[in-house]
């Protein structure tokens, strides 16, 4: 489940906050948030810590606890987001039909502001008839314009319906800014709604509002098995809808300018850089399309701090395993400019994936160190100082017989966290960028989902079920 990495979920109680009394950097003191029935509560530290097995860089004595009882094991998305700049952490709780943005300094978990209620559009489960109660699941996103860095709360369900009327389907996001007022009802910037028709086979949970880029929140569904996305600008509410005409679009890099790959092959931007000028060493001038068919090479994977993450396939043939070096490329997404060539190869898709022993299960995320330095992307660690990559897709790297990893997030010095996929139970990595040598922690360790500077934010299933959220200090 994930930032959508993205990093979506039914309304239930309030979550309950637990703070560990053992020291901190900085003078505030982590506070709990939501006593049961209250959601917008914000009392004293109480109780102590849940025990957490984490990496050595964080102290599991320091730090705080959320719980979000409403989420159901198994969700597709979880409804936390960080914003690295300000080192805020945004989660939703549930009060009945009605949901509360709190926002809380990841350090010390001291509460800033929680939001006025909210109560998203209606489920799409009919299973429990025309219930006005009946929620969908909300998530929440965090979007960098400029600098400024906003929470986006979302939810994708029915607008309207009722035993009379068929109400219509949307994609609702309320807006936040990060840095907003303090207090127990702060208002949002926006509140807009995406008009959807999504395939009925693209079941609640599939579709996804994240941050595309360039102070833009992208919102991703299929309709006819075709990919659709509309960008929200978090600074002025505006709407921009992109069609089939556009291609797939994996992220902006500015209102109006969608990163998107065309039917045609190649990616970049409409009306300003193609991939076509930057064609990497080692890659073929064309892929296969199937059919017999061949597009313009190259494939934008996604779009993450300012950058475009692209594969190509490579110009010779597989290796003596069957195995092909897949040439990766990062680009500025404003200007199209390579930062980076690398060879990576895919990983193998052959091992078993189980979604439900971690809230982020086997899923393929990228996240960016809060200095900007490092990037990555599913199984790949890039380094854009030193223009390196460090790959974990099986194999690699001439260790013969090595599993697929995972990374899950990446601290400012370069250390990333993950996991083997499939593995049963779950095996945590660590996996320094200097040197690209994943090391298998001690059975039982969490990794951190979010490692803004200071501390890290870890995702858990709790024993009484949804999840909990937990800031721990570094050391």
């Amino acid at each position: 489940m994930r930032r959508a990495s993205t990093r979506v979920m039914a309304a239930v109680v309030a979550g309950l906050v637990l703070a560990g009394c053992g020291g901190s950097a900085e003078p505030e003191k982590a506070t709990r948030s939501a006593a049961a029935g209250d959601p917008k509560a914000d009392g004293q530290p109480v109780g102590k810590l849940a025990e957490l097995t984490v990496p050595a860089a964080y102290d599991a004595g320091r730090g705080w606890d959320q719980e979000l009882p409403w989420v159901r094991k198994g969700a597709d998305t979880a409804p936390v987001a960080v914003a690295p700049v300000s080192g805020t952490v945004a989660y939703m709780v549930a009060d009945q039909a009605e949901m509360y943005m709190q926002v809380r300094r990841a350090t010390t978990g001291k509460v800033l502001w929680t939001s006025a209620p909210w109560t998203p559009p209606g489920t799409l489960d009919d299973s429990g008839g025309n219930d006005p109660a009946a929620i969908a699941p909300a998530s929440v996103t965090a979007v960098n314009a400029g600098g400024r860095e906003y929470f986006v709360a979302w939810a994708h369900g029915m607008d309207g319906k009722d035993a009379l009327h068929d109400g219509k389907e949307i994609i609702q996001a309320v807006v936040y800014a990060a840095d907003g007022k303090s207090g127990n009802a702060v208002a949002p910037l926006h509140t807009v709604d995406v008009p959807v028709e999504a395939d009925l086979h693209n079941p609640q949970g599939k579709t996804v509002v994240r941050d595309g880029g360039a102070g833009q929140a992208l919102a991703g569904w299929t309709e006819l098995y075709e990919s659709r996305a509309a960008a929200i600008d978090v600074t002025s509410g505006k709407v921009t809808r992109y069609g089939e005409d556009v291609g797939t679009v994996v992220g902006t890099s500015g209102p109006g300018r969608p990163v998107s790959n065309p039917s045609a092959g190649g990616f970049g931007v409409s009306g300003g850089w193609s991939s076509k000028d930057a064609t990497p060493e080692g890659a073929a001038a064309e892929r296969s399309a199937g059919f017999g068919s061949e597009v313009v090479n190259g494939t934008a994977e996604t779009v993450a701090d300012g950058k475009v993450v692209a594969s190509w396939v490579p110009s010779k043939g597989a290796d003596e395993d069957g195995t092909k070096e897949t040439v990766r490329t990062v680009h500025d997404a404003a200007t199209g400019k390579v930062l980076l060539r690398a060879e990576c190869r895919d990983r193998t898709l052959t091992q078993p994936f189980d979604r439900d022993d971690t809230v982020l299960g086997d899923s393929v995320l990228t996240s960016a160190s809060p200095n900007s330095r490092y990037l990555s992307y599913g199984w790949m660690l890039f380094d854009l100082q030193k223009r390196s990559v460090a790959c974990l897709a099986a194999g690699a790297g001439g260790d013969e017989g090595r599993k697929d990893m995972l990374i899950d997030s990446v601290r400012d010095d370069g250390t990333a966290y993950g996991t083997v996929s499939g593995s049963n139970p779950r095996v945590a990595v660590e996996i320094p960028a200097s040197t690209g040598t994943p090391k298998a922690l001690p059975t039982g360790t969490e990794v951190p989902a979010y490692t803004p500077a200071g501390a890290g934010i870890f995702l858990t299933w709790s024993e009484g079920g949804g999840i909990l959220v937990s800031g721990r200090a570094e050391r």
